[in-house]
C-alpha cells in the first residue's frame, strides 16, 4: 500500500471555519509539520458564506508554515437547515450532523483502505474507531469531551483500550478517561501564538477599531454557545455602568438568540461585534481593559473539559483576566496569581471581579505580568513537541 505521510491527522471538520476547533487543528498541524512529515485529511464541505472567499488558509490563520491537506467528500446540508425557523433548526442540525458524519466516514474508509501512514492522529472518536476497524496502527486520539449518553460511553469503553494513546486537555478529563483503562494517557492543553499578541498599544488598537479612547472596555472573544456564559455577562454588564462590554465572535445562528436576550434585558452598555477574522483578534484584545471568561458551571464541557484558545490568547495579550472559577480553568489559572476567579453563573460576582480589576491598576498589572510569564509554556510549538514526543514514546 502507498505511504502518504509519517503522521496522518484525520478530521471531519470543514476548513476554513468560524469554529475554534478548525483554528486549533490548523495551528496544531502547522506546528507538527515543523517536526515531521504531516498530512491533514479533512471533510470537503462548502464554507460558510462569509468564508467562501478565503483562498489562502495559511494567511487567514497566520500559520507559520503551509499545512499539506487532503479532502474527502461529505454531504453538506448545514446551510439549508440554518435557514429554517428557529423551532425546527435543532432537529434539523441533528439530522445534518448525522448525515455529514456518516457520509464523511464512508468516504474516509474508502480513502484509507489503500493507504498507510507512520502514525494516525485524530480528535474525533468515530474516526479513531474507524481506524481500529480498518486495522490502522498506531492510533492516537485527542479527547476534547467525555460522552454523556449510554451509547457514547459504550463506544469509548470499546475504543479506549484499543488505542495506542490518548491525550486530553484538562486534569478532570484525564480522570474520566483513566477509568477506561487506556494504554497511555497524557494531558496536553491548548495554546496560543504568543508572539502575535501584545504587538500594538491600547491606544493604537482603539484608533484602528474606532473605539473611544477614554472608555473602559470589557472584552469577550469567542463563540456564543449557552455554556460560554454570555447570559451571566449580560446581567453583569447591568452592574457596570462605568464600562462598555464588547463581545467579538458568533455565527448567524447564535447572534439572533443573544440579540433577543440582550433586547429583553434592557442592558445598553453591551455590544455584539460578530465574527472577525482570526488575524484581527489580537487587535481587539489589545484594545481592552479587562478580558472575561464567564463560562457556566452547569455544563460538563465548560466545567471539566474545555481548554479555551481564548484563555491562552488572553494571557498572551497582557490584559487582566476575570474568569469563572472552574476545575477546567484551574489547570491554568490561579486566583489572585494570574487572574481573578469568580463564582460561576453569578452576575454580581462577575461584575465585582471586573470592577475590582478596573479600580486597582496595581492588581491588574501584577496579574497581567504573571499571566504573560505563565503562558510562555503554552505556545503551539511546545504543544506540538509534547504531542510528537508522546506519539513516539507510546508507539
Amino acid at each position: 500500500m502507498p505511504r502518504v505521510a509519517t503522521l496522518l491527522y484525520l478530521s471531519n471538520s470543514r476548513i476554513p471555519s468560524e469554529k475554534a476547533h478548525a483554528k486549533q487543528i490548523l495551528k496544531t498541524c502547522a506546528a507538527l509539520a515543523g517536526l515531521t512529515d504531516l498530512l491533514l485529511v479533512h471533510a470537503k464541505r462548502q464554507n460558510r458564506e462569509w468564508l467562501q472567499n478565503v483562498q489562502n488558509v495559511q494567511a487567514f490563520y497566520a500559520l507559520p508554515r503551509p499545512v499539506a491537506r487532503q479532502t474527502v467528500p461529505s454531504i453538506d446540508v448545514f446551510d439549508p437547515i440554518a435557514r429554517l425557523p428557529l423551532g425546527l433548526q435543532d432537529l434539523g442540525f441533528r439530522f445534518a450532523f448525522g448525515l455529514q458524519f456518516a457520509s464523511h466516514h464512508m468516504a474516509l474508509a474508502a480513502w484509507l483502505a489503500g493507504k498507510t501512514a507512520g502514525y494516525y492522529y485524530t480528535r474525533d472518536s468515530l474516526t479513531a474507531a474507524l481506524c481500529v476497524l480498518l486495522g490502522k496502527r498506531p492510533i492516537f486520539f485527542e479527547a476534547h469531551t467525555f460522552p454523556s449518553s449510554a451509547t457514547g460511553l459504550r463506544l469509548q469503553k470499546w475504543l479506549v483500550p484499543r488505542l495506542d494513546g490518548i491525550s486530553v486537555l484538562t486534569t478532570p478529563l484525564a480522570a474520566l478517561y483513566q477509568a477506561l483503562n487506556p494504554r497511555r494517557l497524557t494531558i496536553i492543553p491548548d495554546a496560543a501564538d504568543i508572539e502575535n499578541f501584545n504587538r500594538v498599544s491600547q491606544a493604537a488598537a482603539r484608533s484602528e477599531l474606532q473605539l473611544e479612547a477614554a472608555q473602559k472596555y470589557v472584552l469577550y472573544v469567542g463563540q456564543l454557545y449557552a455554556w460560554k456564559g454570555l447570559s451571566t455577562l449580560i446581567e453583569a454588564a447591568r452592574q457596570l455602568p462605568q464600562a462598555q462590554v464588547l463581545v467579538v465572535g458568533g455565527t448567524p445562528e447564535d447572534l439572533p438568540r443573544l440579540r433577543a436576550e440582550l433586547h429583553a434585558s434592557g442592558v445598553h452598555n453591551f455590544r455584539l461585534q460578530g465574527f472577525v477574522p482570526p488575524t484581527q483578534v489580537p487587535t481587539y484584545l489589545a484594545a481592552a481593559d479587562v478580558l472575561v471568561l464567564p463560562n457556566t458551571a452547569k455544563a460538563a464541557i465548560s466545567r471539566l473539559y474545555t481548554s479555551p484558545l481564548k484563555l491562552f490568547e488572553y494571557m498572551a495579550a497582557q490584559r487582566p483576566i476575570v474568569a469563572s472559577d472552574l476545575p477546567s480553568l484551574r489547570d491554568i489559572l490561579t486566583p489572585q496569581h494570574n487572574a481573578v476567579l469568580v463564582t460561576p453563573d453569578d452576575p454580581t460576582a462577575l461584575a465585582a471581579g471586573i470592577a475590582q480589576v478596573l479600580a486597582d491598576p496595581h492588581l491588574a498589572e501584577r496579574l497581567t505580568r504573571q499571566a504573560a510569564e505563565d503562558v510562555k509554556q503554552y505556545s503551539w510549538e511546545q504543544r506540538a513537541t509534547r504531542i510528537w514526543q508522546f506519539i513516539q514514546s507510546a508507539s
